[in-house]
C-alpha cells in the first residue's frame, strides 16, 4: 500500500485498506469506528477498502475531514456519521481510481440538534460512479450545506442520489451542484429534499448547474420537493446547457483562442467550489485534476 506523502506528512491521518488500519490521529478507535472529540483536521485516506466505516463528531467538537479514496478495482463502500449535540464537521470527499472501474458509495448522515455538516464532494471518476447520499436532520436547529463538483469526461457515468429528510422543527439545508460534462460522460442526478408534517420553520434550498461541453455529452438532474408543512421555505431549480457564446465571443475578441477561452469560462465556474476547500495542498491537487480531466 502506497500512502501519498502529503498525507503522512501530515499532522494528522487515518488510513484504511483492506490490509491494515494506521489511526495517527486523535480519535478514540474500536475497530471501524472512530469518534472525534475537540478540534482537529484529519486526513482520512481509504485505499481499495471494502469494510464499513462509522464515524462519531462528538458534541460540541469542531472536526475537519478530508476522506481521500483511490481504488485500482471495484469497491462497495458504506459509511456512516453521527454528528452529536451542536457538533460541526466540515468534510471534503474525493473519490478516484487509478483505472476504469466501478465505485458504490452509500454514506447515512444523522445530524443531532444544532449541529452542522458542510459537505464538499468532488467528483472526477475514471469509469462508473455511484453516490447514494441520505441525510437526516433528526433534531430542531441541524443544518445542512452541500457543495459538489462533478467533472466526467470520455465515456464516464456518474449516478447520485441526494436525499435531505428534514425531521425536526427549524432544520436547515441547502444544496449546490456544479457539473461538467465532456466527450460522452452521463452525469445522472436525483435531488430530494423532504419536510416532514410538523417541521414547521424549516428551510430546504436547492440549486443546480451544468456545462455541457461537448455534442455527445449527457447531464440529466431531477430536482424535487416532498414538502408536508405550510410554514416552511423551498426552493430547487436546475439550469444545463453549454458555454455562453456572448462570453465565449467577447473572449475572442481580446485576442484568446478558442481553447484559452473555453478554460477560462471553465475556470470562472468551478473557482467557487475550489475557493471553499481551504487546504493548499488539496486545492493544488483539485485544480491538476480537474485539468487533466477537461
Amino acid at each position: 500500500m502506497k500512502i501519498p506523502n502529503f498525507i503522512k506528512n501530515a499532522s494528522s491521518y487515518i488510513v484504511l485498506s483492506d490490509q491494515e488500519i494506521i489511526n495517527h490521529s486523535q480519535a478514540h478507535q474500536e475497530d471501524n469506528q472512530f469518534i472525534f472529540k475537540g478540534e482537529e483536521e484529519v486526513f482520512i485516506y481509504l485505499d481499495n477498502y471494502q469494510s464499513e466505516l462509522n464515524i462519531v463528531i462528538d458534541a460540541s467538537a469542531n472536526i475537519k475531514l478530508y476522506l481521500l479514496s483511490r481504488n485500482s478495482k471495484q469497491v462497495d463502500y458504506k459509511i456512516s456519521i453521527d454528528i452529536l449535540e451542536q457538533g460541526l464537521l466540515k468534510l471534503y470527499s474525493d473519490f478516484k481510481s487509478t483505472r476504469k472501474t466501478k465505485v458504490f458509495i452509500k454514506r447515512n448522515f444523522n445530524v443531532k440538534a444544532k449541529g452542522s455538516l458542510i459537505l464538499l464532494n468532488h467528483l472526477a471518476y475514471h469509469g462508473e460512479i455511484n453516490l447514494d447520499d441520505n441525510i437526516y436532520l433528526s433534531e430542531s436547529l441541524a443544518n445542512l450545506d452541500i457543495d459538489l463538483l462533478n467533472v466526467g469526461s470520455q465515456d464516464d457515468q456518474a449516478y447520485v442520489h441526494q436525499n435531505v429528510y428534514h425531521q425536526a422543527k427549524k432544520t436547515y439545508s441547502q444544496i449546490h451542484n456544479w457539473l461538467i460534462s465532456q466527450d460522452q460522460a452521463k452525469l445522472n442526478y436525483h435531488v430530494n429534499g423532504s419536510i416532514e408534517k410538523g417541521k414547521e420553520k424549516s428551510s430546504c434550498q436547492q440549486k443546480n448547474k451544468g456545462i455541457i461541453l461537448s455534442q455527445n455529452g449527457q447531464i440529466t438532474v431531477v430536482p424535487t420537493l416532498l414538502i408536508d408543512e405550510y410554514d416552511v421555505e423551498a426552493s430547487h431549480g436546475a439550469a444545463i446547457g453549454q458555454i455562453d457564446e456572448s462570453q465565449l465571443f467577447y473572449l475572442l475578441s481580446r485576442g484568446l483562442n478558442q481553447e484559452e477561452a473555453k478554460a477560462l469560462i471553465i475556470s470562472g465556474y468551478i473557482n467557487p467550489f475550489i475557493s471553499k476547500v481551504k487546504n493548499k495542498k488539496i486545492e493544488s491537487l483539485l485544480k491538476r485534476t480537474i485539468q487533466s480531466k477537461i
